[in-house]
């Protein structure tokens, strides 16, 4: 099947080599390209939604309300536990009788 070229590959070869040398005319393609490019993305920027814009925008003040939610929690929990240490410690008859609850 390798071994010897058929005429069709010879015909394929002249085919291709024609197809090398005529060179498609790009020019009107190439024409004001750039003007072309940065109307169609402020058009499909104009029609985004006005949400998704603000929310790009807000995502900074979101991330730091969120670290500010995740500390505020931490303090809470620390202190509900020392609470709670500090009743169990003195008040050794209120663990048990939850102890036989759970």
């Amino acid at each position: 099947m390798n071994g010897s070229p058929s005429p069709s590959d010879s015909f394929l070869d002249t085919l291709f080599a024609r197809a090398r040398a005529e060179r498609p005319d790009t020019a009107r393609a190439e024409y004001a390209f750039e003007t072309r490019l940065l109307a169609r993305l402020r058009s499909a920027r104009q029609t985004d939604r006005v949400w998704a814009r603000v929310s790009w925008r807000m995502a900074p003040f979101f991330g730091a309300f969120v670290l500010v939610l995740v500390l505020w929690q931490a303090e809470v929990s620390s202190s509900t536990q020392d609470a709670e240490q500090a009743a169990l410690a003195e008040n050794s008859a209120a663990v048990d009788l939850w102890n036989n609850f759970n």
